[in-house]
């Protein structure tokens, strides 16, 4: 009896084990299928919750390594740093260890710690077994040291690490310094001697391509008979990519019917989810005919690279997508289609002070980079132009419950509307004297007027901030925002950027987000005759209905054959794009002005009016 009892035990211990493996794989498994698909908040929701369900859990290395991959594809950079370094303190003979050093080290170099993302590159060279991220690491090594070490600091490198990868990587960097100091002569002498010192390393390709001519006998192809866009493989943007290439062609197939004898052509080229492959594949394409003007690809982390190879190459590249602050600022060559982040904040913040007339503001943003940059520039432009910000109310990408930030808000607006009333009764009284009469003010309308009755703050309105700001990244929070401002009671213009662009889940939520005014970079109006009349050709053409992305490649097109002509090469065409005048697009409007150069400054006003999106601005 005693042994089939212990048996039982035994099973119903296994049993259970087994069935918290299998609910652990589960949740997984939901997590890795959101972030491959795109999903980033989504699975950032689903590892943080396997922390505190499965602690000690099977997949624990595992979910903090995804984790911390979830936080970099959302810009949350010093959470994704903090969560990377928590993970070698838990889990240093981890199997992941070098995925976990080489994410750490893009997390770094996104928040500007160069030379601490070096660090981490450098012990994925030396530990990783993986020839793949051996070569993706290098890369990056190279990129920045050549682009943001100093040369003191490279010394330091090669003193701390006797490493021949290395070593040959800082020759390299040094090499491309002297070049961009126009110090050719000890560019190439160091070159070569790389070349004899390390005929074998994985970089003897980049030095020969430096070289040029000089040693490998092949001069690059100067042809101005060709677009060339970057498509990208990865799942999530797969999709956006063909239809930026279809809505390209179609642009092109119209240029061709106007002009018969036209050979330009569009080409595409697949490119894979790393910065080297990016590099490889543009410096590939280069050396088989310099193209007019490169275009894409969609993944962000690639953009600051292929923008100083612009630079080198004196090769005009275009941004489709990427709103990242200071692109453009790294090559003359490089144009920017959605505005940066503080372009952005500043053309809003001019926008509700000088259009929307508002003069007190509240705002709500999230901790991260695309946050503080969105509202540093906003405020600035606000208060430059008559406005105030009363209050900065931030949250974590985490977050679903916004109760303190609103309650902060309704606080300050309750406030200055009892100061405006003593104010505009007395306007010699001080503000010593409000404060002690507005104490005695809340008492009495708070006291209980019975028993067992108490006013809530939010059964009366706060009147006294005319705009209240809410920047969000992503459309999912609209329906947290929207139903937690329905009991905020803060009656105040809403005020939002390009994170609310989404019309049906506005409309969705219409009936608390009535009157939202917020920006975009890129809008069309399917109703519009317009667009019927263009989406009727395209069908015709192209066999598929034309959406956003079709829409955006057809401008990006457009914009491009409007400032081409036969025989240009690109340094002309890079300089009639700077200083091409507005290009009014189906999608978007393209237009640079002197003080942000190639940042397209053209954004587009939307208000949400009775279940309708309406068009303030031209």
């Amino acid at each position: 009896m005693k042994r089939c009892m212990s048996l039982f035990l035994v099973l119903t211990f296994f049993s259970l084990a087994f069935a918290q493996t299998s609910a652990e794989k589960t949740k997984f498994d939901a997590g890795l299928d959101a972030y491959k698909s795109g999903s980033f908040q989504s699975a950032q929701n689903t590892f943080l919750e396997m922390l505190q369900q499965y602690p000690n859990g099977q997949y624990i290395t595992g979910v903090r390594l995804m984790l911390a991959k979830s936080y970099y594809k959302l810009s949350n950079y010093t959470n994704a740093e903090v969560v990377c370094k928590y993970f070698f303190t838990k889990h240093p003979e981890s199997a992941y260890t070098d995925d976990v050093h080489h994410l750490l080290g893009n997390t770094l170099f996104k928040l500007r710690k160069y030379n601490e993302a070096v660090e981490e590159w450098i012990t994925v060279i030396k530990t990783t077994r993986d020839p793949r991220l051996r070569k993706i690491s290098a890369g990056y090594i190279y990129e920045t040291m050549a682009n943001y070490v100093a040369e003191g600091d490279l010394e330091a490198f090669q003193m701390r690490h006797a490493n021949p990868l290395l070593d040959g990587l800082v020759k390299l960097a040094r090499a491309r310094k002297l070049a961009q100091s126009g110090q050719n002569n000890e560019a190439r002498r160091l070159l070569r001697a790389f070349l004899r010192e390390q005929p074998d390393h994985i970089f003897t390709e980049e030095a020969r391509r430096m070289l040029g001519g000089d040693d490998t006998g092949s001069t690059l192809t100067r042809s101005g008979n060709r677009f060339l866009f970057l498509k990208s493989l990865e799942p999530q943007v797969q999709k956006t990519s063909e239809a930026m290439v279809a809505g390209m062609e179609y642009a092109l197939k119209e240029y061709k019917r106007r002009n018969p004898g036209s050979k330009l052509e569009l080409t595409t080229t697949d490119v894979e989810p790393t910065v080297v492959n990016a590099l490889n594949t543009v410096e590939r394409e280069i050396e088989a005919g310099q193209p007019l003007c490169v275009i894409g690809p969609l993944n962000t982390d690639q953009n600051a690279s292929l923008a100083l190879v612009s630079r080198y190459e004196k090769q005009p590249y275009v941004v489709p997508l990427s709103s990242q602050h200071g692109l453009a600022n790294l090559s003359p060559y490089t144009f920017q289609i959605n505005p940066d982040t503080k372009t952005k904040g500043r053309f809003l913040g001019e926008y509700a002070a000088k259009e929307l007339a508002v003069k007190r503001l509240a705002i709500i943003a999230p901790v991260n980079n695309y946050g503080q940059d969105f509202v540093e520039s906003f405020q600035k432009t606000a208060e430059e132009n008559g406005s105030e910000v009363i209050t900065t109310q931030w949250y974590y990408e985490t977050a679903q419950d916004f109760t303190r930030q609103f309650r902060a808000i309704w606080r300050e607006g309750f406030y200055l509307a009892y100061r405006d009333s003593v104010v505009q009764s007395d306007s010699t009284v001080g503000e010593d004297l409000i404060r002690r009469k507005y104490r005695t003010y809340l008492n009495d309308i708070f006291k209980p007027s019975r028993t067992g009755t108490r006013i809530d703050s939010t059964d009366l309105p706060s009147t006294g901030i005319d705009g209240l700001l809410i920047v969000i990244r992503n459309p999912d929070f609209i329906q947290f925002f929207a139903k937690q401002l329905a009991f905020s009671n803060i009656r105040t213009t809403l005020i939002g950027n390009e994170g609310w662009n989404d019309p049906l889940m506005l409309r969705k939520n219409r009936q608390h987000l009535e009157g939202l005014v917020y920006t975009t970079a890129g809008y069309y109006d399917p109703d519009s005759p317009n667009y019927q009349a263009f989406m009727n050709r395209f069908r015709t053409e192209m066999r598929e209905t034309p959406q956003q992305f079709h829409l955006l490649g057809y401008d990006i097109m457009k914009w491009l054959l409007s400032n081409y002509s036969r025989g240009i090469s690109p340094e002309a065409l890079r300089d009639r794009l700077e200083n091409a005048r507005l290009y009014e697009g189906v999608l978007a409007n393209i237009r640079f002005k002197q003080d942000a150069p190639r940042v397209n400054r053209e954004l587009t006003v939307l208000r949400l009016n009775l279940g309708h999106i309406i068009r303030l601005n031209n």
